[in-house]
């Protein structure tokens, strides 16, 4: 694998060096955890408008080797912060105290602030394939930073597993592994292929562009929100009615996407403060116009209005899937399925009973469920 690997990283340095000149520090070399540091980076998109700006943050060990490197694609509206407070909960600092640098992916998304009020016009070329080749642009970046011949993994949640296999398909440097976290790519049982044209006209007539994080909170009541929950959870709630601000946010969340689907607090599968710092990290706008590539994508083997799926069904890169059973039947076949038959013939799967969308990255038992059978897997891989 090591000698494999080091050969086809040789054959692409020369793309990868071009993309390295794209980016620039952002800020110093911060320690984030213990024997955990954060380096940031931002590049500005060529001919991009105001917010097509992209970043990078680097988790690494303080002290010691750097065995492997993982880019790591987050969900909706989330960025390259969105993790718990410590090892137990955030993915990133758990690999690189153990020597896995982490490579997470800030989307365009990250540059829109929260109170923006002008045209989201510009988010209609924000599509899903506008995003997998920001990736794999940052992905240059992050390969000419390491050694030559490291070994490269990606990862994604969510909806970053969608971008992550469009990665797999376009990339300009092998993978040694993908880790899809409760997310998919292709419909298990697809019907008649999805009528782009035809949604893309729908989204065109609505107008709007963009999806918000809520439609009944602003983004400070709604931070407040998190805020009063992850520093006082025992404090009053904020709607008048709950026993404490804990109660409430708890509540929210496990009724959100229906009972124990978006995350499970009230089974004890994760907690309540842990998913307020979680959920204060994220980005307030998100393209719309992804939903309509994801479902032309997810409902045909090879979409002819992308290349980001030309490939599947070849994709000998070795995966292991995390899906929560929680999420629904239809996502946990669909993310088993996509995992099973992209092409590669080194599969495992790993279904977490009782678990929300969420949990699966900062619930109680994600170190123990996911973090270390995916640092083993790994560590088998190398």
């Amino acid at each position: 694998m090591r000698a494999r690997f080091a050969f086809l990283w040789l054959a692409c340095l020369v793309a990868l060096q071009v993309h390295a000149t794209d980016f620039h520090a952002a800020g110093s070399t911060r320690t984030v955890a213990p024997n955990v540091t954060v380096d940031a980076w931002l590049a500005q998109l060529a001919d991009g408008g105001e917010f097509d700006r992209i970043g990078l943050q680097r988790y690494g060990p303080a002290a010691g080797e750097v065995r492997a490197a993982l880019f790591y694609l987050p969900g909706t509206n989330m960025n390259g912060s969105s993790a718990g407070p410590d090892e137990a909960t955030n993915l990133f600092y758990f690999l690189a105290a153990r020597g896995i640098a982490v490579y997470a992916h800030d989307y365009r998304t990250r540059a829109v602030p929260p109170d923006y009020d002008g045209s989201l016009g510009f988010m209609r070329g924000w599509t899903l394939d506008a995003f997998v080749n920001d990736a794999n642009l940052a992905l240059g970046f992050a390969a000419a930073e390491e050694r030559q011949g490291l070994a490269f993994f990606a990862a994604g949640f969510s909806r970053g597993v969608s971008i992550g296999y469009g990665l797999l398909n376009v990339a300009d440097m092998p993978f040694a592994g993908f880790i899809a976290l409760d997310g998919g790519f292709k419909h298990y049982a697809p019907g008649e292929p999805f009528d782009r044209k035809a949604g893309m006209a729908s989204l065109a007539e609505s107008g709007r562009w963009a999806s918000t994080l809520s439609r009944s909170r602003s983004w400070e009541n709604r931070h407040q929100l998190m805020r009063r929950t992850y520093t006082n959870p025992d404090g009053p709630a904020m709607d008048g009615k709950s026993a404490s601000m804990g109660a409430q946010l708890s509540d929210t969340l496990y009724r959100a996407w229906g009972p124990g689907v978006l995350a499970n607090p009230r089974d004890g599968i994760s907690d309540v403060t842990v998913l307020a710092r979680l959920l204060d990290t994220y980005d307030w706008f998100y393209p719309t116009v992804q939903n309509v590539d994801g479902r032309s994508v997810a409902s045909q083997r090879d979409d002819p209005a992308t290349k980001i799926d030309d490939r599947w069904g070849k994709l000998d890169v070795p995966i292991i899937y995390f899906g929560a059973a929680n999420f629904g039947t239809e996502a946990l076949l669909t993310g088993i399925y996509s995992a099973s038959y992209a092409g590669s013939k080194d599969v495992t799967i790993h279904v977490l009973e009782n678990h929300g969308h969420l949990d699966v990255i900062v619930g109680k038992r994600s170190r123990a469920g996911v973090f270390e059978p995916t640092l083993r897997w790994i560590d088998a891989r190398l």
